[in-house]
C-alpha cells in the first residue's frame, strides 16, 4: 500500500510543469497484489485531436512484476462534436514467460447532439471498438492471436450518470497452450488473467456539487477459469482542478480459493489548463 501511494505522489508532481490531464490509479489486495495505471491526456492546441501515453504495472506473490506501455490518439469531428474516433496500441514486455502487444480502434457517437437535443438527457454517448491482442508464450514457445469487440453506452441527466460496457472475444487463432497473464477488463484497475470469453460492466453515480458517490459491478467469463465478478463502491471528490477517487472492491478470485477478497484503490486526476 505504501509503495502504491508513493507512486501516486511521484507521478502527480510533474503535472505542475505540463498541460493536460494526468490520471494515476493504484490498487492493492491479498497475496501482496498491487497494480498501478497512469495516463496523460494531452490536447493538441488548435486541433480537435488529443494523444494519451499510458503506463501500467502489476505484481503479486509468486511472480515477477509485469509492465505495459501504450499510446492512444483521439480526434473529434468539428461539427457539433457528433463523432469521436480513436486508436490505441501497447506492448507488455516479456516477464514470467509471457508477453503481448495489441492495437484497437474505436468510435463514439454523441447522440444528444445527433438528435439536436430533442431528448431530455444532458449527454448520451454510444461507442463501438475492435481490439486485437497478440499473446506470446515462451515455455513452450507458442503464439495466440485474440480478436475482441466491445460496446459502451453512457448517459447523464441532472446529477445522475450511468455507463454500460460489454466486451466479447470473437476469435482465437493458435492453440491455447499457455494462460495470458495480462487481461484488462473495463470496470476495475486490477489486472486479471486468462482467455476472455466476455465481460459486462455497469457503473452508476450521482454528482452533488464537488462530490460523486458511485457503485459498480463487473461480471467476467473466461475460457480457462470459472466465471467471476467484482463489486465496488467509491466516491470522487473534486477540488479545483484535482479529482480524487477512492474505492473498495470485492473481487471473487474463483480460480484460487473461491473466496471474495477485498481490494482498496485510489485514483488521482489533475487538470492543468
Amino acid at each position: 500500500m505504501k509503495k502504491l501511494f508513493l507512486c501516486l505522489v511521484l507521478l502527480t508532481c510533474p503535472i505542475a510543469f505540463s498541460f493536460g490531464q494526468l490520471s494515476v490509479s493504484g490498487i492493492t489486495g491479498n497475496n501482496n497484489y498491487s497494480a498501478l495505471r497512469a495516463s496523460y491526456n494531452l490536447s493538441l492546441p488548435l486541433t480537435p485531436m488529443s494523444i494519451t501515453p499510458k503506463f501500467a504495472m502489476y505484481e503479486q506473490d509468486g511472480m515477477s512484476a509485469m509492465y505495459q506501455y501504450g499510446l492512444g490518439a483521439n480526434i473529434a469531428t468539428p461539427f457539433y462534436d457528433l463523432l469521436e474516433v480513436g486508436a490505441e496500441g501497447g506492448y507488455t514486455p516479456k516477464a514470467n514467460d509471457y508477453s503481448n502487444y495489441f492495437w484497437d480502434v474505436h468510435a463514439a457517437l454523441s447522440l444528444q447532439n445527433f438528435l439536436f437535443k430533442f431528448i431530455p438527457l444532458e449527454e448520451v454517448k454510444a461507442g463501438l471498438g475492435y481490439k486485437t491482442i497478440y499473446h506470446s508464450f515462451y515455455s513452450p514457445d507458442t503464439d495466440v492471436t485474440e480478436q475482441d469487440i466491445y460496446m459502451f453506452l453512457y448517459q447523464k441527466t441532472g446529477g445522475f450518470d450511468a455507463s454500460l460496457t460489454y466486451t466479447k472475444a470473437l476469435d482465437f487463432s493458435g492453440e491455447k497452450v499457455g494462460v495470458p497473464l495480462w487481461l484488462d477488463i473495463p470496470g476495475f484497475t486490477a489486472v486479471y488473467e486468462g482467455y476472455l470469453d466476455y465481460s459486462l460492466s455497469l457503473d452508476a453515480g450521482y454528482t452533488y456539487k464537488f462530490i460523486r458517490p458511485y457503485a459498480g459491478y463487473t461480471f467476467i467469463k473466461t475460457d480457462n477459469y470459472p466465471s467471476t465478478d467484482t463489486a465496488r463502491l467509491g466516491v470522487i471528490l473534486n477540488v479545483f482542478m484535482v479529482d480524487v477517487n477512492a474505492s473498495v472492491e470485492w473481487f471473487n478470485f474463483t480460480q484460487n480459493t473461491g473466496d471474495r477478497q477485498t481490494f482498496l484503490s485510489l485514483t488521482a486526476g489533475v487538470s492543468i489548463l
